[in-house]
């Protein structure tokens, strides 16, 4: 029966309804349902949305995030949502629609004091809106993405897509994903692709449309999941499509094995054994988990016998090897923050889109060398930012879709049969979805516009048909095409700045600005240069970088140094953990006020852990760019921590008198040398002896038996100054560490050992045996010529000096034994 016009669709089935009392009306109503589901055409329009949106970058770039609100604002327009949503439901996306606007709220209206805001004014004079949101602005655009994001959701729930729909836009994004993959391999190996984002990711750089080298292995094993399915929907009705499937699905396989992700390998585990095992409510139970089981180990395995990087990761993580931080010990610390954070304001949050802006003035967590952009959890940052009256209706969202997806629903009688075509379909969605929605509890990938509408999208076709009952009026369809009209307005809003054409006051617009102003200082523009950057400022007045560019452009401008100093004094204060920025601007200052670096550099190790490799090598590369300002010795020794840093300090000395002076400071501080540890000893002891008094050094040695093992070198060379070469060789061979020798034989035959030597007077190997033959003999001269030939040869062992040298004192030629055990020395520094 052929449905009426949109304007009397709905009061028809109103009336159906309310007369439902025989099987007839019950199936009147049923085919009035079917007949109104989306289209197949409709719901492959959809899908290709989703391809072309992350085909184009996924939303990562302002262009391409433009790019993406013209194409959901136009899935929008063209096919809004057909079914009504529970109205629970759409209360829930209401709430999360408007909820955000609470961030503009004045605090004064609730009572609330904000600490950090106080102090950002009174130290530093910047001027923030008392809000709620420290950065409205921010908060304002974060807004506006999450609202297009919600009407997309929204739209792809309302669908109810017909099984022929489901089927085919299921294949669709299987086919659209292997396309992905293919692209992602091409991009990686051979030619890159131009507009997709190109920041900097460990390991290996990007990998795939997105940034995260992450977001692109899930998406490859979703691609699995749905190639697998797909292939096997195929299969039970004939289609050659089968073969495009299984050939397709070691593609995206292949992209996960190639990157680097160990997350996208654990998403493929889990949903291969939850599609595999979907039909253990069914029969053949224990089967279906056997197989389940064969295919986790298979996948497994391969990947760990992989040659590729990922196969190399998965070894170093089960061999306990040392991994990034932000996987292990890091991710703990970093959600106990921010849950902590989020307890103190539980139900408001920080205000959207504030994360990185304001959690490391927060944080407790002393990193000196990472930005957290975001606290690695989709869940965690909506409770930072939002609070429990966001979580609170995501979480009742979250509860529908469970029960609106699952295999538990029971269809009636009539139903039955074609609930069973369609349920395997229905399940791989929903099984890709919640691999999605997954991810989302370790990661953030759907705020990435071009993963949130694949997921959403296959929300949308796992729900089941029987809970959306109602059809949307015609005033509905009109108030979703007037917001996508909104958002296509929006897109082409963000696709001018991504352009560069215009530039509002957004954040996003702020990169832009950026641009503008390094192009102005290539040019010699400072002072245009400075007026974007002030422009920047007022719109993104939490970003720490803003303030160290026009602290620069403001000494190159050569205005007064207190002015460009309380400049980089707010960068450091938006970012008071991280020490590289610190680091750099005292670099800076030596071009203008180098006595103004130590104020910079201070704050830099004070940053960086005690103790720390990082520490030493960043006060070493200090101490290496200030040999031109001798004002700044005193300041940098006094900037010394520790022990290692002290002698650092002494090391870059460069004259006899600075030495002299620092190396008393040094003994003011260790009056008993005998306390410095083995290694600083040594190299207090190596430096003492290159650039100081030995005279002393030597005096000093002889009252401290202790610093004799370290120092030794330095007595042995004065007492052979002193032509006591007896005394010093005697004092080497007590400290000097026995070199590792061959064993002495005690009985070869010598003659043959010489001929073998005189026919290869080159050969080390003969020559050595013959040394030792001889003095096992003790024919001492013998061995006394052969070793004094051996010494000359190319690649002589280092051991055959002390050999010589002992030989030497043997006939009491002290002298030139003291020669060749200096060669032994020089050859063992460390011994």
């Amino acid at each position: 029966m052929p449905l009426k016009t949109e304007s009397s669709e709905s009061s028809e089935l109103d009336e159906s309804v309310d007369l439902i009392s025989t099987s007839e009306s019950k199936t009147r109503v049923s085919d009035l349902l079917e007949e109104a589901e989306t289209s197949a055409g409709k719901s492959v329009f959809f899908a290709l949305l989703v391809i072309v949106a992350l085909m184009l970058g996924a939303g990562r770039d302002t262009w391409s995030l433009g790019a993406c609100y013209c194409l959901i604002g136009l899935g929008v327009i063209i096919s809004p949502p057909v079914f009504r949503l529970p109205w629970q439901v759409s209360l829930s996306l209401v709430f999360l629609m408007l909820l955000p606007l609470l961030g503009f709220m004045p605090n004064s209206w609730l009572g609330l004091k904000d600490p950090l805001r106080q102090m950002l004014w009174e130290s530093w004079g910047i001027a923030l809106p008392d809000t709620i949101s420290l950065n409205p602005l921010a908060s304002l655009e974060s807004w506006l993405k999450g609202m297009s994001g919600l009407i997309w959701l929204w739209c792809c729930l309302g669908q109810r897509s017909s099984t022929k729909g489901r089927r085919w836009s299921l294949y669709v994004l299987a086919i659209g994903g292997v396309i992905i993959a293919i692209a992602s391999l091409i991009d990686y190996f051979w030619i890159a692709i131009p507009w997709w984002p190109r920041l900097g990711v460990s390991e290996g750089g990007a990998f795939g449309p997105f940034a995260n080298r992450n977001h692109t292995s899930s998406l490859n094993a979703i691609t699995c999941i749905l190639c697998a399915a797909s292939g096997a929907d195929a299969f039970r009705r004939r289609s050659t499509l089968v073969w495009l499937f299984a050939i397709g699905s070691f593609v995206p396989l292949s992209a996960i094995l190639a990157n680097t992700s160990r997350g996208g390998l654990l998403l493929l585990l889990v949903g291969t054994a939850a599609w595999v095992s979907t039909g253990i409510l069914k029969r053949g139970g224990l089967r279906k988990f056997a197989v389940a089981v064969a295919v986790l180990l298979l996948l497994g395995s391969v990947a760990v016998v992989s040659s590729g990087r990922l196969g190399t990761r998965i070894r170093s993580l089960i061999q306990d090897e040392k991994v990034s931080p932000l996987t292990s010990s890091m991710r703990v610390e970093l959600a106990s923050d921010t849950l902590r954070l989020f307890a103190e304001r539980p139900w408001l949050g920080h205000g959207y889109d504030t994360f990185e802006s304001t959690f490391p003035m927060l944080t407790n967590i002393k990193v000196a060398g990472v930005q957290f952009l975001h606290p690695e959890s989709e869940v965690l940052w909506l409770m930072f930012e939002g609070g429990l009256l966001i979580v609170i209706p995501c979480v009742g969202l979250l509860i529908w879709i469970f029960r609106s997806t699952g295999p538990w629903y029971k269809a009636g009688s009539r139903d039955k049969s074609k609930e069973r075509s369609g349920r395997r379909i229905r399940m791989a969605a929903a099984i890709a979805a919640g691999m999605a929605l997954l991810h989302s509890f370790f990661d953030v990938p759907n705020h990435v516009m071009g993963y949130g509408m694949s997921t959403s999208l296959l929300l949308g076709l796992a729900i089941q048909s029987r809970c959306l009952t109602k059809l949307s009026s015609g005033i509905d369809k009109w108030v979703f095409r007037v917001a996508g009209l909104a958002i296509v307005s929006l897109g082409i809003l963000w696709l001018g700045m991504g352009l560069k054409i215009w530039t509002p006051n957004l954040p996003s617009s702020v990169p832009v600005l950026r641009e503008r102003v390094m192009q102005d200082v290539q040019q010699g523009q400072i002072r245009d240069a400075l007026v974007h950057l002030n422009r920047a400022i007022s719109i993104s007045p939490l970003d720490f970088r803003l303030y160290y560019q026009r602290a620069q452009l403001l000494l190159e401008l050569g205005q007064r140094p207190e002015t460009a100093l309380q400049d980089f004094g707010r960068s450091r204060a938006l970012f008071p953990h991280y020490a590289k920025t610190c680091f750099e601007e005292g670099a800076y200052w030596l071009r203008y006020s180098p006595g103004l670096a130590m104020i910079p550099w201070r704050e830099c190790l004070r940053r960086l852990p005690l103790g720390s490799d990082t520490l030493h090598w960043t006060y070493q590369s200090m101490l290496s760019m200030t040999p031109m300002h001798p004002e700044l010795r005193l300041p940098l020794w006094a900037l010394a921590q520790d022990t290692s840093m002290q002698l650092s300090f002494l090391e870059y000395t460069q004259t006899k008198e600075e030495w002299e002076t620092y190396l008393a400071k040094f003994r003011e501080l260790y009056p008993r040398l005998e306390e410095l540890e083995a290694s600083q000893a040594r190299i207090l002891m190596r430096l003492w002896q290159e650039r100081g008094n030995k005279e002393e050094l030597i005096q000093l040695l002889e009252k401290s038996p202790r610093l004799q093992v370290y120092g030794w070198r330095a007595m042995a060379f004065g007492l052979v100054h002193e032509a006591r070469y007896e005394e010093a060789l005697a004092l080497a061979n007590k400290y000097m560490k026995r070199q590792v020798r061959p064993s002495l034989v005690e009985s070869v035959n010598i003659p043959k050992l010489e001929r073998a030597f005189l026919f290869n007077p080159t050969d080390v190997r003969p020559a050595i045996e013959l040394y030792y033959a001889q003095r096992a003999a003790g024919d001492i001269k013998a061995a006394k010529l052969t070793a004094e030939k051996v010494i000359k040869l190319p690649d002589v062992p280092a051991y055959m000096h002390l050999e010589l040298a002992s030989i030497y004192a043997e006939f009491g030629d002290y002298r030139r034994a003291w020669e060749s055990m200096e060669l032994a020395i020089q050859s063992f520094p460390d011994a």
